[in-house]
């Protein structure tokens, strides 16, 4: 399956698989997700905002927020953003854009894959608010995942449940039991003295050089995920749209590989996911690569050099109000354990007053009148 998959170039259908396209004249033995952490930088998505004159100040507050998540003037920046004022005559492919969007009402902002992929569809499309911009930036399981890579995992596992919950256990428990069993028997390439002396890498971290793969689900329902799921999706076949969980090996700086769907979610089919991203590089144009990068508003270089405000933290506050938070406790499909330990607190705490009121009642009965 690896060697078939260096052998040709993907047809240009999103997550299905892009696949290698040539051979390289040198190759090393720095393991894939760790060369693809320090040397790709991620792929800059399109922000596309459309208005006309001056904006609002709570649009421009909106436009603010893009450049400062999107780090949109700075190195290995997240977005390419583009205001097109429509009464300064736009050039004629961002003005298809926008007559393309019927209904649309100004300000009005478009979010599309990187340039290179080619994909003519968009990812998202609505007025310009504060709440889309960070809807589109950034989600819990998008912060889970960068977090994850950034301390050193070699790989993120992604499942997005299908909604049948009987398939989303069986495959999150094969997904489970496989990793754990990969971490025991696949083994980091030996990289030769001298090949670390190049000092865009470092083996010794931050993060510190180990094999090591970790699960995260993603429900396909979720409110806060849904421009990731659909970045994920993308224009993908009917097969990927429901029905059946998929898998995503994330690595690097948050590049997920092909879609593994349905029956395709076997023991065999993890194994050589992991076996590429944890075996030797081959050094070559990571556009070669297999792979689409998720956009995350993530800073990986001030990361990559110990700055703890750059590490995404997991957890967003809880809802407003206590309501909106227990049910968020009860309810919530996060996989981290923090989240299950509050839940269980609360659980034990109800059930810790039940058992009090009843032994009062019972005590105040046997009291004599």
């Amino acid at each position: 399956m690896l060697a078939m998959r260096r052998a040709a170039v993907a047809t240009g259908l999103l997550l299905a698989g892009l696949a290698l396209g040539a051979e390289s004249a040198q190759a090393c033995n720095v393991p894939v997700f760790r060369y693809a952490l320090e040397r790709w930088p991620q792929a800059p998505y399109e922000v596309l905002i459309f208005h006309r004159g001056t904006l609002a100040p709570e649009a421009q507050q909106a436009v603010a927020d893009l450049r400062a998540r999107g780090r949109v003037d700075a190195q290995g920046a997240a977005i390419n953003l583009l205001l097109a004022d429509l009464d300064a005559s736009p050039d004629a492919a961002v003005k298809n854009l926008w007559e393309a969007s019927p209904g649309a009402s100004l300000p009005w902002m478009i979010v599309r894959y990187p340039e290179y992929l080619g994909v003519t569809e968009n990812i998202w499309a609505g007025p310009l608010s504060r709440e889309a911009v960070a809807a589109i930036m950034d989600s819990p399981a998008r912060r889970r995942i960068a977090r994850d890579l950034i301390q050193g995992e070699s790989a993120v596992f992604l499942l997005m449940e299908s909604g049948n919950r009987e398939k989303d256990e069986a495959a999150a428990q094969l997904l489970k039991t496989q990793l754990a069993e990969l971490e025991k028997t696949l083994e980091l390439p030996d990289v030769p003295s001298g090949q670390w002396d190049d000092p865009a890498y470092d083996d010794k971290g931050p993060p510190k050089m180990r094999l090591g793969f970790e699960m995260v689900r993603l429900s396909r329902t979720d409110p806060a995920e849904q421009v990731f799921v659909k970045m994920l999706i993308g224009p993908a076949p009917q097969r990927l749209q429901g029905g059946e969980p998929i898998v995503f090996p994330i690595f690097g700086r948050g590049r997920a590989l092909c879609a593994i769907v349905g029956d395709q979610i076997t023991a065999d089919r993890i194994g050589e996911e992991a076996a590429f991203v944890v075996g030797p590089c081959s050094c070559i144009v990571k556009d070669q690569n297999p792979g689409v990068d998720m956009l995350m508003a993530v800073d990986w270089d001030a990361a990559l050099d110990g700055q703890a405000s750059a590490i995404p933290t997991v957890e967003p506050p809880p809802p407003a109000g206590l309501t909106a938070f227990v049910k968020q406790l009860f309810t919530s499909e996060l996989s981290w354990s923090s989240a299950a330990v509050v839940r269980h607190t609360v659980v034990a705490v109800i059930i810790g007053l039940g058992i009090v009121t009843a032994a009062v009642l019972i005590l105040r009965k046997k009291r004599p009148t």
